[in-house]
């Protein structure tokens, strides 16, 4: 079945690749690093704004309200997952209430550290574009939550990568694929039977998730992405 349309997908590898960018430069020397780290971290926001349009506007697999669950959900399906039932009558074939939560975390902990680094400044090479507008109290704590953020950062990254390298080798998931082709391959149920397990696993039925003519989300993600591009490039020039 088709599951994560190409606008989503793309996010995904850039945001990967953009905050990859962002932690090497921020760990390297010379004036190149430090122009790189800028320019990824104004990559990783615009990413951001994109994802947060595209959780409301896009196709049904790709929005917020699909797959966050709320905490009692959450633990309902970590209970099932310690018991090894997580895998029974139903799947989620897009993310599961924990992977939600990862999700969410991931993109909050990169906010945070865009955000913050637009204020931040080390006193010595370094100042971020909106430093000058700012009070020296908040620059001070912007500065020390964006350091505070990249460990937390590399922590949930592993953790991700951790998660992924579980559900493939522990419950024959393979969770990297559909993220490359937007395609996934899912075991036939029958009604009765999802019905009887949704209450206790979600709705795991991603089926509708894109329109027929895909030319016209993507038309509709670029729209969004070139807004959001709009609006960093004016945030940060202020």
């Amino acid at each position: 079945m088709r599951l994560w349309d190409l606008p989503t997908r793309l996010f995904h590898w850039a945001l990967a690749i953009c905050v990859g960018a962002a932690c090497i430069s921020a760990n390297s020397l010379g004036e190149q690093a430090l122009r790189l780290h800028f320019y990824s971290g104004y990559a990783v926001l615009t990413l951001l704004c994109f994802r947060l349009f595209w959780g409301f506007a896009g196709p049904r697999c790709a929005r917020f309200a699909q797959f966050i669950r709320g905490p009692v959900a959450t633990a309902r399906y970590a209970l099932f997952l310690l018991h090894g039932k997580a895998d029974g009558r139903a799947r989620h074939v897009g993310h599961n209430p924990l992977g939600a939560l990862s999700v969410l975390a991931l993109l909050a902990t990169c906010a945070v550290l865009a955000i913050s680094g637009l204020y931040a400044k080390d006193y010595i090479a370094s100042e971020g574009p909106l430093a000058r507008l700012a009070s020296e109290s908040m620059v001070d704590r912007c500065s020390t939550l964006h350091a505070w953020g990249e460990p937390i950062l590399y922590f949930l990254v592993a953790l991700h990568v951790i998660a992924i390298a579980f559900y493939r080798f522990a419950r024959g998931q393979d969770l990297l694929s559909p993220m490359l082709t937007g395609s996934k391959s899912v075991q036939a149920q029958s009604a009765a039977a999802r019905n009887q397990a949704a209450p206790l696993l979600g709705r795991a039925d991603c089926s509708d998730s894109l329109a027929p003519d895909a030319a016209v989300w993507n038309l509709r993600a670029l729209l969004l992405f070139a807004l959001s591009s709009a609006f960093v490039t004016y945030v940060v020039q202020l």
